[in-house]
């Protein structure tokens, strides 16, 4: 089986867009060709959590062509729901569990599930956070793009860093979806225009 590739990529980001952002201005995500359904949760949830949550992905996802785009705030990885179809909210829940089923289909996701929860069981000391256990989970956005690949992508901002559990939920995504579709994951680290991305990101320019 070849290498499973993570890619780590770099975008610079208009420090104006994240201040209107935390002000309540949303424009840079609704008027951008981002789907219906990112635009809708992601404005959902930072009218909830006001500041500069949810900028990284709404910013990720205004700048990528898409033919379909779903926002990943859901543990389908590893929980039973998400392949019964049961107590499924209807807003967003039920539309991301149609787009699972259209997709990826049950029985894939059934051995998605029963791998990454095998993973976890084995390696369940990895993923200590905050003294909690975290079961691998899927990245921020999963994009369609038109010839039908998957895009899994993980959005962070400077100060942001990728946990064990969302490293391990990438490689699993990779690993077992990729043998019925082109299937890419990576990490999108994000920066301000104005900053030397060298002083942010030295550990992955070292030529050492």
């Amino acid at each position: 089986m070849n290498e499973i590739e993570l890619k780590n990529e770099f975008c610079s980001y208009p420090e104006s867009l994240l201040e209107a952002w935390k002000l309540g201005d949303y424009s840079m995500l609704t008027h951008s060709n981002a789907s219906d359904y990112i635009k809708e949760i992601l404005t959902f949830k930072a009218k909830t959590r006001i500041g500069r949550r949810f900028f990284g992905e709404a910013y990720v996802a205004s700048k990528i062509e898409m033919n379909e785009g779903w926002y990943n705030s859901f543990k389908w990885l590893t929980a039973d729901k998400w392949i019964s179809g049961h107590r499924l909210e209807p807003k967003f829940e039920k539309p991301f569990h149609n787009a699972l089923m259209k997709h990826i289909g049950p029985d894939v996701i059934n051995r998605l599930q029963k791998n990454t929860i095998d993973f976890y069981n084995r390696h369940k000391e990895k993923f200590m956070d905050r003294g909690r256990y975290k079961k691998p989970v899927a990245p921020d956005l999963w994009l369609i793009d038109k010839e039908g690949g998957f895009k899994f992508i993980e959005s962070k901002l400077p100060g942001d860093r990728t946990k064990p559990h969302q490293i391990a939920g990438l490689a699993l995504i990779v690993k077992y979806l990729r043998v019925s579709v082109p299937v890419s994951v990576s990490i999108m680290h994000l920066y301000p225009e104005n900053i030397d991305p060298m002083n942010l990101f030295s550990e992955f320019y070292s030529l050492a």
